[in-house]
């Protein structure tokens, strides 16, 4: 069985090893580059004495945004461990099953002494464990390679002047940790589960990314969010020179928020208030329009005695919800294997 498994998949096999190997190269490099920018710009001194955090934020942000090579390799093994669940369903998951079914072989495999449930069971731990290995490996390169980005982003200071997204953002979020290994999972088992059901290896990777792509979009809109509930603050809108905030104007709207100082964490909305209580909606005050006086605008914002609420989960979280991504990922995985061995052991063959 191990044999014909790597017989089957040794194309796989290879193609994952260039892929660490590529990754290898690239991240490995590089990563030393960005932690000399961390060391060079004086957060290490911040962190341990909490004095200087806005200056030494604004060189590392500063220096990092003018290193192309640093923030192209960030934004790539983002979208990489974000492609990856929909790949490996797709080219894992799906001949696992499919193409045994679609080829009619099934007839020949099954007869030679391995029961349908054995035979499963151990390409699902052979293919599945290669599976969990190399997203777990990729994704330990690509957080080590991000930490000082991550331990910048949860500096004080670290809200306004972040270098890149941080590692609680909906979509970094996925590509850190230990969620990238739940996701390929979760892949897999797609993978396989279409291939099982439509027998047919064309159509099933198709319904298999369209899974895998779906949850990925709902997962953090819908039901990330509700993991715990999320913290709120409010604070007085004030905008002053030394702390300038964001004033908008669409239409006949105006729009005003100041930075937001929660440091690392996931904020999930932010809204301004007028003094009532209700959300800001007011006209936009001919002051604040493009011939209008800064400082005209500013005061008369000010007298509107604005709020600010501010909904996050805040960084300390961040583990928890890594593992309950993850954990849930995996047993969802577990029960897809488990009902693919339930169908398989029942019959589907013709």
């Amino acid at each position: 069985m191990t044999w014909l498994t790597w017989r089957q998949y040794r194309m796989h096999g290879w193609l994952t090893l260039a892929l660490l190997a590529a990754a290898c190269a690239a991240l490995l490099p590089t990563g030393g580059r960005l932690a000399d920018l961390y060391d060079s710009s004086g957060l290490p001194g911040c962190a341990r004495t909490g004095a200087g955090c806005a200056q030494a934020q604004s060189a590392f942000a500063a220096a990092v945004r003018a290193d192309p090579a640093v923030t192209s390799l960030f934004y790539l093994g983002v979208v990489v461990l974000l492609v990856l669940p929909a790949v490996l369903g797709m080219f894992a998951g799906v001949p696992l099953v499919a193409r045994e079914l679609e080829s009619g072989s099934f007839r020949l495999t099954w007869t030679q002494g391995v029961t349908r449930t054995r035979w499963l069971v151990v390409r699902l731990a052979l293919v599945g464990g290669s599976v969990l290995a190399l997203s777990g490996l990729l994704t330990w390169l690509a957080s080590r390679w991000a930490a000082p980005l991550d331990r910048a982003a949860a500096l004080p200071g670290g809200d306004g002047g972040s270098a890149l997204p941080g590692r609680f953002g909906p979509l970094v979020f996925a590509a850190h940790g230990l969620a990238p290994a739940g996701w390929a999972l979760f892949g897999f088992a797609a993978g396989v589960a279409a291939g099982l059901l439509l027998r047919r290896q064309v159509a099933a990777m198709a319904v298999a990314a369209a899974v895998v792509v779906a949850a990925q979009v709902l997962v953090p809109l819908v039901v990330r969010p509700q993991l715990a509930a999320p913290v709120r603050a409010e604070s007085a809108v004030v905008l002053a020179p030394d702390r300038p905030g964001v004033i908008r104007i669409e239409g006949e709207r105006l729009y005003v928020s100041t930075p937001v100082a929660v440091p690392g964490a996931w904020v999930v909305s932010v809204r301004t208030l007028a003094a009532d209580g209700r959300p800001f909606t007011a006209a936009a005050p001919e002051v604040c329009g493009p011939d209008g006086s800064p400082r005209l605008c500013r005061e008369t914002i000010d007298a509107m005695h604005l709020t600010q609420r501010v909904e996050y989960q805040p960084a300390g979280r961040y583990w928890a919800f890594q593992w309950t991504e993850a954990g849930a990922l995996a047993l969802l995985s577990a029960a897809v294997a488990v009902g693919c061995a339930v169908r398989l052991r029942r019959g589907v063959a013709a």
